[in-house]
Order: C-alpha cells, then sequence, then structure tokens
C-alpha cells in the first residue's frame, strides 16, 4: 500500500450519484472513526445503502467539491460495533427488517448478534416480534452475504484480482464457483478478460493444455487476433497450424472443437478459389460473415431500386454546371458526373491532385436545386473538417451522420437516414463493421457516392472494403489518374503517384537542394542510417529548421509520422524526446508508458459518443490534477474532462503511426524511414505517409528503406469473403 492510500471502514448512508453501467457511485459515507459523513467516490457492484464496506484510496481535494476520498478497491464487511450491527440489520441487504426490530435483535444478542445467526439462527425466534417471514428474510440475506464472501475468497485464491473478481461476481453472482471449475474459459463475456487472463485462470484450476474448453476458446481467439490484423476470415489449415503452435494445443483436438465451433454457429466456413484456383476453407466469425453477407446485399438493393429523383439530359446538365462553376472538366471527371447521375452508387477513386475534391463540388453544385437533403460524412472528425474546409459544405462523421451514442446507432434498417444523397469520402479508412452499420441505414431510392483513394493504407478494423467493392465488378468505378497543372508542380504530389506506380521518389535532387528560402522545395529525403541520428534531425526538423525557414508552428502546423509503434524512431519513443524538448517542465503526471503535461498535444484512440470526440481528434492538455490522475483536454469543439479510468482513450501525438494519420492533413510531415521498419515497409504504407503533406514532407533515413517499401505491393494482403458475397448474389440472381 502506498503511503498516500488509506483503509477506511464504515457505512454507505446515501448514493448521491450512480452510473449503473460503469458500477461508479459518489456516496455520503460514516467512518468508524468519524462524526460526520464524507463523500467518497469509486466503482462498486451490488452494494447497498447502509452497507458496511472497507475502502481503500486515497484522500484528494476537488476544486468545486472539496475534499473527498477516491477509492480505487472495496470489500463488504461484517460491522464490529453494536451501533453497526444494528445499521447493517436494517439496512436494504436485509429487506423487511426496520430499524426497531434490528434494535431489539442486537439488545439481546450483543456483540455476539453474527455469531448467533451463524450457528444458532433458531434462537431468533425467542426475540419478541420476530415473525416468520422476517426470521427467513434475515436468514436468506445471511446467507447470500456469506455466499458473496466465498465466492471472492475463492476468486481471490485462483489468481482473480479484486477487481475482476467484483465484476465476476456482478455477473454470476453465487453461480461464480461452479462456473470457474467447469469452464473459466466463460469468463471471456466479461469486460477486461481475455482469453490469456482466463488461461492464467485456467492453470491455476488445473486445466492442461489439451484441455477441450482451452481448444474452443484458443481458436476463437487466434480468429480474432486475425480480425486484430486486419482479416475478416481466415483460412482453415492456417488457423489450425497457428494455433497448434502459439497455444501448443494438439492439432486433432483441435480440428475436433473447429468442426463443434462450426456446428453450434459460433463459426462458419466457406469454400474459397484463390486467383491461382487453388481450393482454401475460409473461417468465420459470424458477425464478420454476417457483415460481409449484408454489405453486399445492401448496395446491390440500393444500385437495383428507383431514385427518387431522375436525370434525363445529362450531357446539357453538365454544360450548364460548367458554365456556372468557370471550369471544365476533362474527360473523366466527365465520365465520373455521368455516371453519377446515370447510377445509384459509384465510387470516384484517384490520388493526390487528380480532382476528386473539385469533382465532388461539381456533382453537389449540380445536384443540390434538384436534391435537397443532401449530406457529406467521412470516418474521422479530421476528415469530415478537411470535406467542409474544401468544398465549402457541413460535412460530419459517419457516427454522427448514424446518431451514434455508447448504445449502439440510432440510424438502421427501421430508422433510415433522411438524405437522398450521400457522399462519403476517406471510404478507403472504412472497415466493415462501420460500412455495414452504414448501408443498413441507407434508404434504397438513394444515391451513393464513395470517394476515397484505394492505393493508401486499408483500415485500421478489419476489411479491405473499397478495394473489395472495385475488384467484384458490381459497382461502378471512375478512376482519376490525371494530374492538374496546380498539382503538378508539387514534389509531394509527383513523388507520391510514382510511389503509387512503384516508381523510387524523386529524393536524389532533392536532398542535394540548396536551403535558402527563395529555393525552398516541399519534399527533402536527408539520407541517414543511425537511428539515434535520425531521432536527432527530428527533432532538430521540428522544433528549429522547419518553423525558422517556412514560418510554421512546431506544435501544431508539423506532425511526426512512423511506421511503428515501439522502437528508437517508433511512435513511443519519438513522442518522449519530442516532449522533452518542446514542453519539458510543465505539471503533469505518468499513466502506464506515458507521462501527460500541460500542454501536450493529445490524441483521442476511441470514439467516445458522451464526450462527442472521436478517434484521431487531435487537442491540448489544459489543465490536469496528478493526485485525482485527471485531465482537461481543449478540442477544436469543446474542452473535454477525463478521469482517471478513463486515460488509456489517450495518447501523446508529437509523433503518431501512419495508421493514425489517415484521412488528415498536416501544414509539414516528417517520417523517419529505415530497414528497422521492414515489417512495415509496404508501398500503400509510404504512399499514405507523403500523401498526409500539405506544404511540407521530410523522409529521413535510407535509400534502402525508400527502395524496400516501394517495391513492396502485396504482404499485407489480407482475407475476406466480400467478393465471394458480390459473386454469390450475381450467381443466384442469374439462377
Amino acid at each position: 500500500m502506498s503511503e498516500e492510500e488509506v483503509i477506511l471502514v464504515g457505512t454507505l448512508e446515501k448514493i448521491l450519484y450512480s452510473n449503473p453501467e460503469s458500477g461508479f457511485i459518489i456516496g455520503s459515507f460514516l467512518s468508524e472513526k468519524s462524526i460526520r459523513p464524507i463523500t467518497v467516490k469509486g466503482v462498486v457492484y451490488n452494494t447497498l445503502v447502509h452497507e458496511t464496506l472497507r475502502l481503500k484510496g486515497n484522500w484528494e481535494n476537488h476544486k468545486i467539491y472539496g475534499r473527498q476520498f477516491s477509492f480505487r478497491e472495496f470489500m463488504p464487511v461484517t460491522p464490529t460495533s453494536e451501533e453497526g450491527m444494528v445499521r447493517y440489520l436494517s439496512s436494504q441487504v436485509f429487506k423487511g427488517i426496520g430499524e426497531k426490530t434490528a434494535t431489539r435483535i442486537v439488545k439481546k444478542f450483543g456483540l455476539n448478534t453474527f455469531n448467533i445467526i451463524d450457528s444458532s439462527p433458531e434462537m431468533l425466534s425467542t426475540i419478541k416480534g420476530i415473525n416468520k417471514k422476517q426470521k427467513k428474510s434475515i436468514l436468506n440475506a445471511w446467507e447470500e452475504q456469506r455466499g458473496l464472501r466465498d465466492v471472492m475468497s475463492f476468486l481471490r485464491g485462483v489468481g482473480i484480482s479484486h477487481a475482476y473478481a467484483q465484476r465476476i461476481y456482478a455477473k454470476h453472482g453465487l453461480n461464480s464457483i461452479a462456473l470457474l471449475k467447469a469452464n473459466p474459459y466463460q469468463l471471456t463475456d466479461i469486460s477486461g478478460i481475455g482469453f490469456l487472463t482466463a488461461d492464467g485462470i485456467a492453470r491455476n484450476l488445473g486445466f492442461d493444455n489439451n484441455s477441450p474448453h482451452r481448444s474452443a476458446a484458443g481458436l476463437l481467439y487466434m480468429l480474432e487476433q486475425q480480425m486484430l490484423n486486419g482479416h475478416t476470415c481466415f483460412p482453415k489449415h492456417d488457423l489450425l497450424k497457428r494455433t497448434t503452435e502459439e497455444l501448443l494445443i494438439d492439432n486433432k483436438i483441435l480440428e475436433t472443437s473447429l468442426s463443434q465451433l462450426l456446428e453450434d454457429r459460433l463459426l462458419h466456413c466457406v469454400e474459397h478459389y484463390d486467383e491461382k484456383k487453388v481450393k482454401q476453407d475460409l473461417i468465420f466469425r459470424m458477425r464478420y460473415y454476417r457483415a460481409e453477407q449484408r454489405v453486399s446485399e445492401n448496395i446491390i438493393r440500393i444500385l437495383n431500386s428507383q431514385a427518387y429523383t431522375s436525370f434525363e439530359s445529362e450531357s446539357s446538365l453538365i454544360e450548364e454546371q460548367e458554365k456556372k462553376a468557370g471550369l471544365e472538366l476533362d474527360q473523366a471527371q466527365r465520365d465520373a458526373v455521368n455516371a453519377a447521375l446515370k447510377h445509384k452508387v459509384l465510387i470516384v477513386t484517384g490520388g493526390p491532385g487528380t480532382g476528386k475534391t473539385t469533382l465532388v463540388q461539381f456533382i453537389l453544385g449540380m445536384m443540390r436545386p434538384r436534391i435537397p437533403a443532401i449530406a457529406l460524412a467521412a470516418p474521422t472528425g479530421r476528415a469530415a473538417k478537411r470535406i467542409t474546409e474544401t468544398t465549402g459544405e457541413s460535412a460530419s462523421t459517419i457516427h454522427r451522420l448514424l446518431e451514434a451514442t455508447n448504445l449502439g446507432f440510432q440510424r438502421n434498417r427501421e430508422n433510415p437516414l433522411n438524405q437522398e444523397l450521400l457522399i462519403i469520402d476517406e471510404t478507403s479508412m472504412i472497415d466493415t463493421l462501420l460500412m455495414d452499420n452504414f448501408l443498413e441505414a441507407v434508404p434504397s431510392a438513394s444515391r451513393l457516392i464513395l470517394v476515397g483513394d484505394v492505393d493508401q493504407l486499408p483500415s485500421v478494423g478489419a476489411g479491405t472494403v473499397l478495394l473489395d467493392f472495385i475488384k467484384s465488378g458490381s459497382i461502378p468505378v471512375v478512376r482519376l489518374n490525371h494530374i492538374f497543372r496546380q498539382a503538378s508542380g508539387s514534389f509531394i504530389t509527383l513523388n507520391a503517384h510514382k510511389v503509387r506506380q512503384g516508381l523510387v521518389p524523386d529524393i536524389k535532387i532533392l536532398s542535394q537542394q540548396t536551403d535558402k528560402k527563395n529555393q525552398l522545395q516541399d519534399f527533402y529525403f536527408i539520407e541517414e542510417s543511425n537511428p539515434e541520428k535520425i531521432v536527432e534531425k527530428i527533432l532538430l526538423m521540428n522544433t528549429e529548421r522547419i518553423p525558422q525557414r517556412f514560418e510554421l508552428d512546431p506544435m501544431m502546423d508539423i506532425q511526426v509520422i512512423t511506421p511503428m509503434h515501439r522502437g528508437v524512431t517508433g511512435a513511443l519513443q519519438l513522442n518522449r524526446k519530442l516532449q522533452e524538448k518542446m514542453n519539458p517542465d510543465a505539471e503533469g503526471f505518468e499513466h502506464r508508458e506515458q507521462f501527460f503535461r500541460v500542454g501536450d498535444k493529445i490524441m483521442q484512440q476511441q470514439n467516445d459518443y458522451d464526450k462527442q470526440v472521436f478517434n484521431g481528434d487531435l487537442g491540448r492538455i489544459v489543465d490536469c490534477e496528478p493526485k485525482s490522475k485527471e485531465l482537461h483536454v481543449k478540442f477544436e469543439h469543446a474542452n473535454v474532462h477525463y478521469k482517471s479510468n478513463e486515460l488509456d482513450q489517450l495518447s501523446l501525438a508529437y509523433a503518431i503511426t501512419v495508421h493514425k494519420s489517415q484521412g488528415s492533413e498536416y501544414a509539414a510531415v516528417i517520417m523517419p524511414l529505415t530497414t528497422h521498419h521492414y515489417m512495415m515497409l509496404q508501398r500503400n504504407l509510404l504512399y499514405t505517409a507523403i500523401t498526409r503533406g500539405k506544404q511540407l514532407v521530410i523522409l529521413i533515413g535510407m535509400l534502402a528503406a525508400v527502395r524496400k517499401a516501394v517495391e513492396n505491393e502485396g504482404t499485407l494482403n489480407r482475407y475476406t469473403g466480400l467478393r465471394n458475397q458480390f459473386s454469390e448474389l450475381e450467381r443466384n440472381i442469374l439462377h
């Protein structure tokens, strides 16, 4: 126990605030050693008013509410004073027993009251006024409380932490012991308990490697790991092989478990022939199989439905809008506009500078007088902000469009969207599950235009939706390839397209450019093979060279992006170094592997609909409370408060991974690139990184790493079943 932590024993007098989902309460608590109640806050389970508790935590001073006790752990305990016994027996734990009856019981048996109830419960009948119903209530409640203590003792005895033990008891009650002894892997349905935690508990209970329960849970776990790697399914042979190797389970037992999981419809198997006509059995978790099935069905539903508004004379509409907009479309753009007028669903793909934004503006200008209900959206807040800035039209995140809450999406098939035209940007970032939820809410008569760069990195979540849409052949596609005059003078744009085409970017010339201000370019390569020196050069560029010569803000205009999370040039280490250089002395505190300080640049790591902050949002820490480990972060839309148990939602953002940069643009981008990143050296990763920079891109590292990334086109291929679903639908329609 740390010096700051103390233990209080007393009675929970009143619950002032409670969150049933998280178990968090603020309450009035009367300690055995105090006269007046104090305010306590923390997470509890199955706790009632007037129950005696042991709380472990520390004192803190809240700016508004004053002195409070914040507890990390709690445990129901049996009171030891006569006054405490009366309060306990008259609490909600013992229904039907009021304060008068409780006082008579304690007056009769004194400090032996609980021993009497435990060993000689029939003696309760000797007390005047206690009827059979009250006696039964006392004994039932007593057994339940004893059961709670027995369960908690058992759970702690097999190595389960106090916090997890409370969650297990809250869900399974007195059945907890029997459930664990029968199959501890069932605990994976409890928040925070994954396969590895359950596996450790199982070992403590004597389960061996080849237990059928372990085998089934292990297969589900290994398949979930592949979902985290971006696959929506995985080849049966590889799944069995990897599970055998990593979890040391006999292959025959795994095959038996797999057959049972398929029979129980927890998994699904699809026969698939790859591009070389080799047959594979692909194994799906049911939610991904159903999601891909619905995605294909919904696309075909929208494509084949009658539109609210039809357009008859495409050429005259286009010519009219060209005059109004004062521009002349090239042939690819004209084809795209024609396709948007003709088809219910259209995909527009192309790299930077190819006119995707101009095309969206043109279509909006042409259709808005005829279609009043239009929505623009993107997967992230930053991407949505970019659409608003470039088109002048209001855009939102897809989550906000679907009216997402922490309970789910409010817009769905039963409560569809109202818009007739939906334009979605950065479609390459949309994973399978989000696309499923989005398409479920699109009305059949609506028009859908999906805009994105298929050569960028795929979504962080599982699937390659945009690529599968294009390769399915089921959806009209227009690819924009022409680089327009205003972009053709940009080395960022030219080099991005070279990388996309499998060519090494033009970096030798640029690395020899002088640094005089009137000769500044927008793309530089600095050669360096030593990772420590790469870090030094990143710090120099970020804090001195770029701010001085390009007049950019080192904190908010310049973004370091890197292929990896760990390592010398990984995001974690670069954040430490950049923080030390740019914000070394501000007030703050440590959380896990990071130190948060007032003034730090912060990125939100997940969607939080209650706070209205979303994955990828950037902010600055404006205030912190080191004792309670709470932060106040200023985002563009609001100041947001984070409690200590919410800090995992945040990470330092001086340096971020390339994946986290998707959908965003920055005035200047600095990127380390070395052969130490060999696992991540992919063409689409380098392409995505280069296209994040608006005014300046600087690569620092090894030419060999650049070449390897350019040459490496397909080692991160993902297994998905979406194209199969489209093929299956077409076969069914033909027959």
